[in-house]
């Protein structure tokens, strides 16, 4: 190996280990509670604790209910997200290039995603189904509202 070849891959294996420390150490100490919610959940948290007028207390148990079991759900593909984030950075710093291990990271990744966003709209029309046909107007207008916004 010449010493040019030499210095390259120790080049290349440094810059692989760099991002998968700033990858680790962002995962281990952001606090992800600092960041803003999503204006979709923004709106929703908005509506459900404050902004529809003459919930129930059946309603509003029921609401508690859906959230519990949306809350447990986002935790869990949100802790899966960043496990295939780590598994893409350490594809990255083996293989240096869209080979085989980081497209399965990210194919990994993206269906995890796509999930949060599947079990996202199912917890919105969860909600939307405990409400009147009169707060589901205003519901309706603060989702489509958010969505649009978000874009």
């Amino acid at each position: 190996m010449t010493p040019f070849q030499r210095h390259l891959a120790i080049t290349v294996v440094l810059a692989g280990l760099a991002g998968f420390a700033g990858v680790w150490v962002g995962s281990v100490r952001i606090d992800r509670n600092s960041r803003p919610p999503a204006p979709l959940r923004a709106a929703v948290d908005e509506l459900t604790h404050r902004g529809l007028i003459g919930l129930t207390a059946e309603q509003k148990q029921k609401i508690s209910e859906i959230e519990a079991r949306y809350s447990h759900t986002r935790s869990t593909l949100r802790g899966r997200i960043a496990a295939a984030n780590i598994d893409l950075a350490n594809a990255l710093a083996q293989e240096m290039s869209y080979g085989p291990l980081a497209q399965d990271s990210i194919h990994r990744l993206q269906s995890d995603v796509g999930e949060l966003q599947t079990q996202t709209v199912l917890y919105v029309l969860d909600l939307r189904a405990v409400l009147t046909p009169e707060q589901r107007v205003v519901f309706d207008e603060k989702v489509v509202a958010a969505l649009m916004e978000s874009r």
